[in-house]
């Protein structure tokens, strides 16, 4: 084969791999994916200065890999609209899920569950694994909000656990700022849980982890997020507002 033959060949393959390549890159991207919106999105903004990312049961399976489908399950103590958002907790691939269709309506207790495969795009991102995603299943409304209502969920692949024995409430800051946090049931102003995080760094994702929920009785709770933003000094205060319902089943 001639010098120009190989030439032009290597030019047809490179064409060909980057024409392989965008589409394989406009699959990915965020759009409607049969029970729901998947994919990558430009990097969200944010015009908060703190961000609810996850409220969700905290609960590992240990599996080795991701599997085949991912699953979301909820509790409602009455029957509520319900936005549920999935979205790594820090920015990698920017990967979200949205405006989710389940196939039957929400209803009261454990029984919501949400579904979706892996195959389409999660496990198309390099290194994603099931806990760089939180969840947030808000309650009644769309946008987030600086006094939020939300469903804590479990995240898992094959079988979610019997008890919630923990919650993991993830933020982001939009700048520095000195904060604290502290659970609260619905009526009382006397707190069961308290963290102290001092100062924290902006634009990278935080946990407040309730650990010893088991210990509570069901019922609404109030996490308080306080402090103030250490370049201005501007307060930041932000409520989420959920159900604790310890038993999850199986």
């Amino acid at each position: 084969m001639s010098v120009f033959r190989l030439f032009a060949a290597a030019l047809l393959f490179a064409a060909l791999s980057s024409t392989s390549a965008l589409h394989a890159q406009d699959d990915l991207q965020y759009q409607k994916r049969a029970n729901r919106f998947e994919g990558i999105k430009p990097k969200p903004v944010s015009g908060f200065d703190v961000e609810l990312l996850a409220a969700q049961i905290d609960y590992r399976e240990g599996l080795p890999a991701l599997g085949e489908r991912l699953r979301a399950r909820f509790y409602l103590d009455e029957e509520r609209a319900v936005n549920l958002v999935v979205r790594e907790l820090d920015y990698k691939h920017y990967y979200w899920l949205d405006r989710v269709e389940p196939r039957e309506p929400w209803r009261t207790g454990f029984g919501n569950t949400f579904e979706w495969p892996t195959g389409e795009v999660l496990k198309q991102l390099r290194g994603l694994q099931p806990y760089d995603l939180g969840v947030v299943a808000r309650l009644d409304k769309v946008n987030p909000s600086a006094d939020e209502r939300v469903a804590p969920v479990v995240l898992y692949q094959s079988k979610p656990p019997q008890r919630a024995e923990s919650y993991l409430f993830y933020f982001r800051l939009r700048e520095e700022s000195v904060v604290k946090a502290a659970i609260y049931p619905e009526s009382s102003q006397q707190a069961v849980f308290t963290q102290d995080f001092g100062r924290q760094a902006g634009g990278r994702p935080f946990a407040v982890k309730w650990t010893k929920a088991l210990e509570a009785a069901a019922g609404r709770y109030r996490l308080v997020l306080r402090g103030f933003v250490s370049s201005s000094n501007d307060p930041i205060v932000q409520v989420v507002r959920f159900y604790h319902q310890p038993k999850v089943g199986g």
